[in-house]
């Protein structure tokens, strides 16, 4: 098998595990959970997507949280990272394979470094979560909260690895005006979605020494969170804003303008936002995170890529440069693989969810945070607590699954599984002009 169907075999496996852990009696605290819906939790905790057809706090006992946290960290560090890590416990060598593998899977490009960074990714990992589980902790303490601890684990995981997963029905909103949470919470999904090659090199490199690659991210990032902080604080500034004081408005446009980028929760009910900040949300889900990140979407490198390179085509430029750089011809014929791929996978999930007959805006809302593995939802119609999915038809929920996968594996890896080949032919034709735009 080639690389991309390591990956989809591997990731498969292990929601399927997760299927079955799931649909056992000891993991619901009431009704057990058909075979759907636990495909669905399960690919949606893998995935570290957030999307519930169950509300999780009261479904669930303590079992299915124990089970949904497991898969939410495989699915954040990559469960190559994951394999690599056992490797390196039992003092096993990687092969040529294994080595490929995994560093696909972590997008590192030197397969050299591999063991460095994977014990680089499990440091910042435990720092990260174990920071956020004492923040957190302390805030449910204070809030005289059972098991403030368990609590604290478990957002801390969910929020670093950008699954939006939480244990209070109503995610963060009763946490709206706690500006520490916000902002350790933000913190988390952030740097779990920056990638842990450019955390690597932000620790060991420092900012004068950066690839051409975390500039991309660092800048792309701040550009989106600050464009994001002010345009949701002047389209909601007098909806769902309103009756905030301005401290709190500032600190909850920045955190709504977050958490789209993969992270999934929510300090307010979007249901109630309006159509403009909708729209703005949906492009940042498509965006996404990060490569190598605990998130999903189209990914921050690639919308650059594809921003420069048709910016500096229309000023005819011949070839796109960045900070000093020149961009690899092949990266920008990738970049632009990705968003048709990409485009083209959310098309047609929409297209079949247009079926269930319910509001057009929701349901493309409801695809785009799948395939960002963002999390975010406008609500069922008819429950509390969980997402739009849950209104879906057995055929709607498993188009949300299949999207969900292919938002965490990426789309270029989806399609090389299945339509890769070896090419024989040692010819090329020749070439004809074709008339483009």
């Amino acid at each position: 098998m080639n690389t991309a169907k390591w990956i989809f075999t591997g990731y498969l496996c292990i929601i399927l595990i997760g299927c079955l852990l799931l649909s056992l009696p000891i993991s619901s605290s009431g009704e057990r959970l058909d075979i759907v819906d636990s495909l669905f939790t399960a690919t949606s905790s893998l995935c570290v997507t957030g999307l519930i057809v169950k509300d999780t706090p009261n479904d669930f006992s303590l079992f299915g949280h124990i089970v949904i946290l497991i898969l939410i960290q495989i699915g954040g560090l990559g469960y190559m990272t994951v394999g690599s890590l056992l490797f390196l416990a039992i003092g096993r060598r990687f092969s040529l394979r294994q080595s490929t593998v995994a560093s696909k899977g972590i997008s590192l490009i030197d397969t050299g470094g591999l063991r460095s960074l994977i014990k680089k990714i499990v440091l910042f990992t435990a720092i990260f979560e174990i920071l956020g589980m004492l923040i957190f902790t302390h805030s449910f303490a204070v809030r005289d909260y059972n098991y403030p601890l368990w609590l604290g684990l478990f957002h801390s995981v969910s929020a670093f690895c950008n699954a939006g997963f939480s244990l209070f029905s109503d995610s963060f909103i009763r946490f709206q005006n706690d500006p520490l949470f916000l902002l350790t919470a933000s913190s988390l999904f952030i740097l779990g979605g920056l990638g842990f090659v450019v955390l690597a090199e932000l620790v060991t490199k420092g900012k004068r020494k950066l690839s051409l690659h975390s500039r991309i991210v660092l800048v792309t990032t701040l550009i989106l969170l600050v464009t994001g902080s002010v345009v949701f604080f002047l389209s909601e500034n007098g909806g769902l804003l309103g009756g905030h004081r301005i401290g709190t408005k500032f600190l909850l446009s920045y955190f709504q303008m977050a958490t789209p980028r993969t992270a999934g929760f929510t300090a307010l009910d979007l249901s109630s936002a309006s159509n403009f900040t909708l729209f703005f949300i949906l492009i940042l889900m498509f965006i996404g995170a990060s490569p190598g990140g605990t998130g999903g979407g189209i990914k921050t490198t690639t919308f650059g890529i594809c921003f420069l390179s048709t910016l500096q085509y229309l000023e005819g430029k011949r070839d796109v440069n960045a900070f000093g750089k020149r961009i690899r011809e092949e990266d920008i014929k990738r970049a632009f693989y990705v968003v048709i791929v990409s485009l083209a996978i959310v098309s047609f999930g929409v297209l079949v969810l247009s079926l269930e007959g319910l509001p057009f805006e929701r349901i493309l809302f409801e695809e785009l945070s799948a395939f960002g593995t963002v999390g975010l939802s406008t609500g069922s119609l008819f429950v509390k607590g969980v997402s739009l999915s849950h209104d879906f038809s057995i055929l709607g929920k498993l188009m949300i699954i299949v999207t969900m996968f292919a938002g965490r594996i990426g789309p270029l890896t989806l399609g090389l599984a299945f339509l890769e080949r070896k090419e024989l032919a040692t010819y090329r034709y020749s070439e004809e002009l074709v008339q483009i735009g």
